[in-house]
């Protein structure tokens, strides 16, 4: 059985210089003092400033126009007409809107992200004082600790060793933990982290009955999230309803859109050889067979169109490459912001009702509605 890598007292230290450096940057500013220039630049008061693709979706949003939108004025316009008509909008908004938070990350040098509201940031101080006390009090290791460059959050996943359960099926065992995760969006998030032992893949459950966040760090709102702490400890750590579900995830066909997002997911970091893990293209083979073309269905016949890989198959295709990526991959070590988020997102594919999960089975063949079986049919 493979172990569960930790990191080194080395890499800690690394990680925790990593995750002060990385400390985001918040500035509210008048809306009318900024202009957008384009998707990737703004000025703000004589001075361009670069921001990221999910920053100016926000920004977007915070002025009432989507970036589709957006685009299919440029195809009709230019880009600096185009440029021209969202400043207009933005300035409309102005009214409504006086100020706008911009978020800055140290390490991008970029804008990161947009609020609408001028919270009270968590520091990556005080969110390591809060996490490294977790994580000593209750006896866990650190098995991956990143820094994301585009949103600037920190995510912690740690486990504790003697957490061992199973769900009675074979060869299934786990260790269980939490996700600890701040981001100058959110705030901090605490989640439950589960590893599977059999092949050492981690997976963070978003489960709404578990997830766990906090805005500020006075006593009022400590006081109920450390009560919500005590009651993950007395369950081990282990996800609501983690044991039905993956029974369930077992004995359930993935759909073809199910198939075909987790294939995406793995693409993005292990390119063409993501049908090692997710055989998305023996399934479209096997639909072309009988006649299907898969890129004239629509989502809702996705939905319905069964596979021959399981939920849980599909979310250890996910686990396995997001938990052994740097082996995988070699001379291209992965982001471990990525890694990590990949774990969230096959967590959340585990966590969501399945496509297929209210199909019944059926007593009758395919070539069931043959001539000599229906009675309808055959009266004169």
């Amino acid at each position: 059985m493979p172990q569960i890598q930790t990191l080194s007292k080395p890499l800690l230290n690394e990680r925790r210089a990593m995750t002060s450096n990385a400390q985001t940057l918040r500035k509210a500013v008048p809306v009318r003092d900024i202009d957008i220039v384009s998707e990737s630049i703004i000025s703000y008061q004589g001075r361009y400033v670069e921001m990221t693709p999910k920053a100016f979706g926000q920004l977007m949003r915070l002025i009432g126009m989507s970036k589709t939108f957006a685009n299919q004025f440029e195809a009709l316009f230019s880009p600096e007409t185009k440029a021209k008509f969202i400043n207009t909008m933005k300035n409309a908004m102005a009214a409504n809107l006086n100020e706008i938070t911009l978020v800055m990350s140290p390490i991008q040098k970029k804008i990161v992200g947009f609020s609408k509201k001028a919270e009270d940031m968590i520091s990556n101080e005080r969110f390591l004082d809060l996490a490294e006390g977790i994580i000593g009090d209750h006896g866990m290791d650190v098995t991956n600790w990143s820094v994301d460059s585009d949103t600037g959050a920190v995510t912690i996943n740690a486990f504790n060793p003697k957490a061992q359960f199973d769900i009675g099926v074979d060869n299934e065992v786990f260790t269980a933990g939490l996700t600890m995760k701040n981001s100058p969006f959110g705030g901090i998030e605490v989640m439950p982290y589960v590893n599977r032992l059999w092949c050492a893949n981690g997976c963070t459950t978003a489960m709404a009955a578990d997830k766990y966040s906090l805005h500020n760090l006075n006593q009022e709102s400590m006081e109920p999230f450390f009560q919500h702490l005590s009651q993950l400890r007395k369950n081990g750590f282990v996800p609501t309803g983690f044991k039905d579900t993956v029974k369930q995830a077992i004995n359930t066909p993935a759909s073809l859109l199910e198939m075909e997002r987790a294939h995406r997911t793995v693409e993005k970091i292990v390119g063409n050889r993501a049908d090692n893990w997710i055989p998305l293209h023996d399934n479209i083979a096997a639909y072309h067979s009988i006649g299907v073309d898969t890129k004239e269905l629509s989502a809702e016949q996705k939905k319905r169109s069964m596979t021959d890989q399981s939920i849980w198959s599909i979310v250890n295709g996910m686990t396995h490459v997001a938990t052994h990526a740097n082996d995988i991959l070699l001379n291209e070590p992965l982001d471990e912001a990525k890694s990590t988020q990949m774990m969230v997102d096959a967590g959340n594919m585990r966590a969501k009702d399945f496509d297929m999960a209210n199909e019944m089975p059926s007593p009758f063949s395919k070539n069931v509605l043959n001539e000599t079986t229906q009675i309808g049919a055959i009266l004169n």
